[in-house]
Formats: structure tokens, C-alpha cells, sequence
């Protein structure tokens, strides 16, 4: 199995368990913003696959336009999640958070 596949499962699962923390914490922020991460990842992915360009996009070894609807589920999540985490880390290297946004839902 090729490795980015891996990376992909990994992060999905990373971001599964910190979506499990925030609803156990009570953190409606937390647990909701990874929600809607995944609902717009999920519907970036199964738009863009309706459009001309997907025929240019390589998914793994296959055109997005070939993907049947459970692979491009899996390719939003894992584009959520790569967000997600991405954001971890911004956050890990700027103990500042000059870059804070404020919270989708006010707590």
C-alpha cells in the first residue's frame, strides 16, 4: 500500500478521536467546528468531482471523475482533516496564536 493513503487514514483518525474529546469535554466549539470542517470538506470534494476539472485531479492512482461516492466521502474527510491538523500545528508553533479567529459558536 502506498504511504500517503496511510497518512490519510491516520489524520482521519487523529481528528475522529479529538472530535470524541470535544464532545466528551462538553467543548461545543471544539466538537462542532470539526463537524462543519468535515461537511465542507465532504461537499468541496463531491462538487469538485462534478466539475471538468476533476478529469485533472489524480486521487491515489485514480482520476477523481472515476471515484465511486465512498471515496470521495473518505478524500473530503481526509481533506478535513488535513485542515484540522494543519491548524494543530500552526497552533503548536505560534504560542501566540497571532492568528486566533474568534470561535464559531460563543461560549
Amino acid at each position: 500500500m502506498e504511504f500517503a493513503p496511510l497518512v490519510a487514514m491516520g489524520l482521519l483518525v487523529v481528528s475522529v478521536i479529538n472530535f470524541l474529546k470535544y464532545l466528551r469535554a462538553g467543548d461545543m466549539n471544539g466538537w462542532f467546528t470539526q463537524l462543519i470542517v468535515w461537511v465542507a470538506g465532504v461537499g468541496a470534494v463531491l462538487l469538485v468531482a462534478q466539475t471538468d476539472f476533476a478529469s485533472g485531479i489524480t486521487v491515489g492512482d485514480q482520476l477523481m471523475d472515476n471515484l465511486n461516492f465512498a471515496s470521495l466521502v473518505f478524500v473530503g474527510l481526509t481533506v478535513g482533516s488535513v485542515g484540522s491538523f494543519a491548524v494543530e500545528i500552526k497552533k503548536a508553533i505560534d504560542g501566540t496564536d497571532s492568528a486566533a479567529k474568534p470561535d464559531l459558536i460563543n461560549k
